[in-house]
């Protein structure tokens, strides 16, 4: 148990290394103390105007603000504040001046209100992210206007109090210590360069044999380079930014499976031998400080297969793994170097708001499955007399996606963690009531960590907030404990609201979108592999343009398996067919850099024409595999070609290591291709031949 202690330690600090959301968190929660305190303080010179819904609207305004501001420069954060802000003054004058006027019946007039705002807020979602945002954030804070005139509006300070609660968030946000980019970079990237070192640590030396202790760990690596490249776009324009880039990141963590595959490849005998020769592991000693520092401790020599040419008792296929070994350390050892700048991202401006044809690219669909949802779900809870209705539209809001998939998935999420969530409230109030500041405390003291995991996992977040609200209205209104069930009542028929809408009017179903994707990024990963020419930078381009499409395919392909088996969201069906699309564009890059090495190491050889055949048979079976899978028709194999490549495979005693290994590398990485694509044939999203099939031979 205590050895387990230091690994959730390191896990824990790798959720968020560069504390980017963790400041977040904290600028949030200050933000919401100081504007419900400086609204309380207000009120005392207003008798006319509670104080209590005074701190209530001052703090959402702050909350939603910050909450609905992705993570960027200040700059772009400032900009989207000051736009949120805007968008919330004008909301809540429109609201309070609608409450106003209605007298005492502002409550059921805004609360009919809310429909239409919700279907305006849902409309928006065709618009661009950021209107897609506000979407959302008009349709939740709504609520708040709705809260605050009950029983009488509070007028003029409805809007006042969303300004001050604005200009609040954005002073503390922007205004605020926040980590510097160059600083936040430097500690992504040693959390990922530690992360890589003991992967390679363990994998190199057979101590990584578990599929699931595997999987685990290049989970985390996968979550600490998406990282590593949000601090790279945070960089903005500093130009001396020396460190690891996300795509060295990610080739490094490809070159460990390599490692590790191939260590398990070995026969046991072959294995022992190999982690018990000196060379190797001082060869591997090198690598792994190389990997973790940036700078190697002495030389760094190319591994030495000394062993491997005395003993001659090797089998082929046993030097074939070897040599693959060998080259994944060639490869992170080039990888791994500290020295190398990286290349900043640029913010790209949004292409399409604010222009011509916004009309036509508002979600009428989506608006009509909320405004239905939201009514329906409003009239079920009157029907039953529930006393907090609203709660019910709330969670319709929450749940609601564009997309049937995405939606099924954000029910499960929100029903299984408002359960959780209510059943830990519910255990834990008797003592929490007893203990006042306590409670307070904790409440605070929990804000930051939820926003760290609002992103990173929301079922678990959603469980985190479903308890956080329960103690919270506990300890300012009082609610009973018997209360609480009523809330897990709301949220059910809530969600059951929103996903009946999503199902049953005009469902958006994700199986065309997501085939189309396919074809897209089959397309590209074919035409790159069939262009001979081979240009680093250019590589380094279309490997960061592929995985995009790759991320973009699979968030399609998750959307299509939530729709045909629901629980997939949350039983991962699929993992494994997603991780075949992310390495596709890997082997695809790998493939390409392993070929054109071989082809400048055999130039001017004797025996070049015939490797030179070798390599044209084999880019056509690789490329007819992807026209197979384009056409989604069986492909037959080229008989003999992988034995003819090894057969032509030079000696180890005759010939230099970086040509050994670069040989090897074509015909393994070439395998993985076709692998991979005859794995992506299994999925159902494969059913039909792509539109795009007939592109490729014109590229």
């Amino acid at each position: 148990m205590l050895q387990q202690f230091p690994r959730v330690i390191s896990r824990i600090q790798r959720y968020d290394p560069g504390a980017l959301r963790l400041v977040r968190g904290i600028h949030l929660t200050v933000a919401v103390l100081l504007a419900a305190v400086l609204a309380d303080h207000l009120a005392a010179f207003l008798h006319s105007v509670p104080g209590f819904a005074l701190a209530v609207v001052c703090a959402a305004a702050a909350a939603h603000v910050l909450l609905f501001t992705p993570i960027s420069t200040r700059k772009r954060e400032l900009g989207e504040l000051v736009r949120f802000g805007a968008v919330l003054t004008l909301l809540t004058g429109i609201g309070a001046f609608i409450g106003t006027q209605a007298g005492a019946s502002a409550p059921i007039v805004l609360q009919t209100i809310w429909i239409a705002v919700i279907a305006l807020g849902f409309g928006l979602d065709g618009l661009g992210p950021f209107w897609l945002r506000t979407g959302r954030m008009i349709s939740i804070f709504w609520l708040f206007v709705i809260m605050s005139s009950t029983p009488h509006s509070l007028g003029i300070w409805l809007p006042v109090m969303t300004f001050l609660g604005v200009s609040i968030a954005v002073c503390v946000r922007i205004g605020l210590w926040r980590p510097s980019a160059s600083r936040t970079i430097q500690r992504v990237e040693a959390a990922n360069r530690k992360a890589l070192a003991e992967y390679l640590d363990l994998s190199a030396r057979g101590c990584m044999r578990s599929e699931k202790e595997s999987r685990a760990a290049l989970h985390d690596l996968a979550g600490l380079r998406a990282e590593l490249e949000l601090a790279v776009a945070l960089a903005g324009e500093e130009s001396n930014v020396r460190a690891l880039s996300p795509e060295a990141a990610a080739m490094i963590r490809l070159a460990l499976e390599v490692v590790r595959n191939a260590v398990e490849a070995l026969p046991e005998v072959a294995r022992n031998t190999l982690i018990a020769d000196r060379n190797y592991l001082d060869a591997l000693e090198n690598l792994v400080g190389l990997v973790r520092t940036g700078e190697a401790e002495g030389a760094v020599k190319p591994p030495d297969l000394t062993w491997a040419r005395k003993e001659g008792q090797l089998r082929k296929q046993d030097v074939f793994q070897v040599l693959r070994i060998a080259q994944a350390f060639n490869r992170m050892r080039q990888l791994a170097d500290g020295d190398a700048p990286i290349e900043l991202a640029k913010h790209p401006s949004s292409p399409s708001e604010g222009r011509s044809g916004a009309w036509h690219r508002v979600s009428w669909r989506l608006a009509l499955q909320a405004s239905v949802a939201a009514s329906a779900g409003y009239g079920i809870g009157h029907y039953l007399h529930l006393s907090h209705a609203y709660w019910i539209t709330l969670t319709v809001i929450v749940v609601l996606c564009s997309s049937l998939g995405a939606t099924i998935q954000k029910t499960l999420q929100r029903t299984l963690g408002t359960v959780v969530g209510f059943v830990v409230a519910l255990l834990l109030e008797p003592v929490l009531s007893q203990l006042p500041e306590f409670r307070l405390i904790l409440i605070v003291a929990l804000l930051p960590p939820v926003i760290i995991l609002f992103e990173r996992n929301y079922g678990i977040a959603v469980g985190f907030i479903s308890f956080l609200v329960l103690i919270g209205l506990e300890a300012l209104t009082g609610l009973p404990v018997s209360e609480f069930w009523a809330r897990l009542y709301d949220t059910m028929i809530g969600a059951g609201a929103g996903l009946a809408a999503a199902w049953l009017l005009f469902p958006k179903r994700s199986g065309a979108g997501a085939r189309g994707l396919a074809g897209a990024y089959l397309t590209s990963c074919r035409n790159h592999l069939a262009d001979d020419r081979y240009e680093a930078d250019a590589d380094q381009r279309t490997y960061s343009d592929l995985k995009k499409d790759a991320r973009n395919l699979i968030n399609a392909a998750q959307n299509y398996r939530a729709e045909q088996v629901p629980w997939a969201s949350s039983a991962r069906t699929g993992g494994d067919l997603d991780v075949l699309v992310v390495v596709l564009a890997d082997y695809v890059i790998l493939y390409r850099q392993a070929r054109s090495a071989v082809r400048r190491e055999v130039a001017g050889r004797p025996g070049q024409a015939a490797v030179e055949e070798l390599l044209v048979r084999m880019d056509r079976r690789v490329l007819d595999e992807f026209d197979a899978a384009l056409e989604h028709k069986a492909h037959a194999p080229a008989p003999g070609l992988a034995e003819e490549w090894l057969a032509a495979m030079p000696s180890p005693d005759t010939t230099d290591i970086g040509v050994m290994t670069d040989w090897v590398a074509t015909l393994y990485y070439a395998r993985k291709v076709v692998r991979c694509l005859e794995g992506l044939q299994q999925e159902h999203i494969w059913s039909a031949p792509s539109d795009l099939a007939g592109e490729t031979a014109h590229g």
